[in-house]
């Protein structure tokens, strides 16, 4: 049952760090791409660099949450 707890608070932090990057991300970005941000590669290429810092992040913030002794997995 403590496992399903992890998993659950993890995608939340997954999940809240996106919406965050998206939030300060999105005019920068499509400043940058102007009309091609309607083309799929421009955004596949944003959310696939996207997944990969989000990733590292709610990496970094769990292993910070286990050393705090805050999550037990």
């Amino acid at each position: 049952m403590e496992k399903i707890w992890v998993i659950i608070i993890a995608i939340s932090i997954f999940l809240i760090i996106t919406l965050i990057y998206w939030k300060f991300t999105r005019g920068t970005i499509k400043t940058k791409y102007g009309h091609n941000w309607k083309i799929w590669g421009a955004r596949t290429f944003y959310w696939h660099d996207a997944i990969y810092i989000i990733t590292g992040i709610t990496f970094l913030i769990l292993v910070i949450l286990k050393l705090t002794n805050v999550l037990n997995f």
